[in-house]
């Protein structure tokens, strides 16, 4: 997230002086989820202008209370518009911050000449100042920004983990009770801010898991092995928004998509890191194969044979869901068979699933339904 500090900005556009003034202007379901949102029970009966007027003497009552369940990322942002007389630009805001801060009940976007706008009532600047600079406050914010970056980093590399376990592990890294119900509301307010953490009836998941009941069947699969030791440090680094590891075999793919594909980088790093995405999510060497079909052209075999061995190394170093955590290569006495397909001699390939040569009748093992010598054997 980054945000604009234009010096004409604050002279050029002007926020909302009350709290009250930017209450009215939302819809009565808004003022209804502000309301569900901050556990302020028995007004559900009022009507819209009594909603308005209660919200807008409760909300600089408990602000203080909200805030304390913030990290630091909204502590930045509340800071930045403090700084910019309540208003900054949301240009660079992630929409799903842009979703969330009307939830706060003290923070507000507009459009104003065609652009977007974060704002906070003027009346509440004061108030605000002195709570981000409170101790207490800070070192709640410090606190729970490790609580949201570790279950993220822990989610990033489990893939989903149950509700029974879950604390536990959050717990070996930073210290949850006695203030379980505190963790639990940080990390609910955290989902929706960031919108990359999903529960459900199995547990915790990363926001890309598309089956997390089909991660844990195949975790449980593997009785022996234990969730990967991480560190904090290793955790913490995941635990930062847009993190995506690169294993070896990373930068060699990119190289692979630049120079022999004449590819341009950003475009070689989006498809690097699907990659691994693509092995997270348990996909079998043909398949992503099959999908970097869909985004390069191969002129002969020898270019699939290099793109797989460069794929190999990066599969085997990614860590992946199924595996707790683990590379392949770390667990490479029990899964060695079926997690590290080679290529055979000069001019032929091995199938990934019967580890057999290919023939050029064969179906290609890429999965296009094709005969390898129209396929990839061309």
């Amino acid at each position: 997230m980054k945000v604009d500090k234009s010096k004409n900005q604050k002279d050029k556009i002007m926020g909302v002086a009350s709290l009250k003034e930017a209450l009215s202007a939302l819809k009565m379901a808004d003022l209804q989820e502000i309301r569900k949102k901050l556990q302020i029970k028995n007004i559900s009966s009022l009507k819209k202008a009594e909603l308005i007027q209660y919200l807008s003497e409760a909300i600089p009552i408990i602000l203080r209370t909200i805030i304390r369940e913030f990290d630091e990322r909204r502590i930045v942002l509340i800071k930045s518009i403090i700084e910019n007389n309540g208003i900054i630009s949301a240009k660079h805001v992630e929409i799903e911050e842009i979703e969330y801060f009307h939830k706060t009940g003290f923070m507000f976007t507009d459009i104003r000449n065609g652009n977007p706008f974060v704002m906070i009532p003027m009346e509440l600047i004061p108030s605000l100042v002195e709570i981000v600079q409170d101790k207490a406050v800070l070192n709640d914010v410090k606190r729970n920004t490790e609580w949201i970056k570790i279950t993220r980093g822990l989610l990033y590399y489990y893939g989903t983990v149950p509700h029974e376990k879950f604390v536990e592990l959050v717990g070996k890294y930073a210290p949850i009770h006695p203030n379980y119900l505190a963790f639990n509301r940080v990390i609910f307010d955290a989902m929706e801010y960031y919108q990359e953490i999903q529960i459900d009836s199995y547990g915790y998941s990363f926001w890309e898991v598309l089956d997390p009941l089909e991660i844990l069947e195949e975790q449980a699969s593997r009785k022996n092995i234990a969730y990967y030791p991480f560190s904090k440090k290793q955790l913490l680094e995941a635990g930062e928004t847009n993190f995506v590891e690169h294993p070896k075999g990373y930068s060699q793919l990119v190289s692979l998509f630049t120079q022999e594909h004449q590819m341009p980088k950003p475009e070689a790093i989006e498809i690097g890191e699907d990659c691994i995405m693509q092995v997270k999510l348990g996909k079998h060497p043909s398949q992503i194969l099959q999908y970097l079909q869909t985004e390069l052209s191969f002129e002969s075999l020898e270019a699939v044979r290099r793109l797989m061995d460069v794929m190999v190394l990066l599969i085997n170093n990614t860590r992946e869901w199924y595996l707790k955590g683990y590379t392949p290569v770390e667990l490479s006495r029990q899964d060695k068979q079926e997690l590290q397909p080679l290529p055979n001699q000069k001019g032929e390939i091995i199938s990934f699933q019967t580890r057999e040569k290919i023939g050029r009748n064969d179906l290609c093992p890429c999965g296009s339904g094709k005969k390898f010598k129209k396929c990839c054997g061309k």
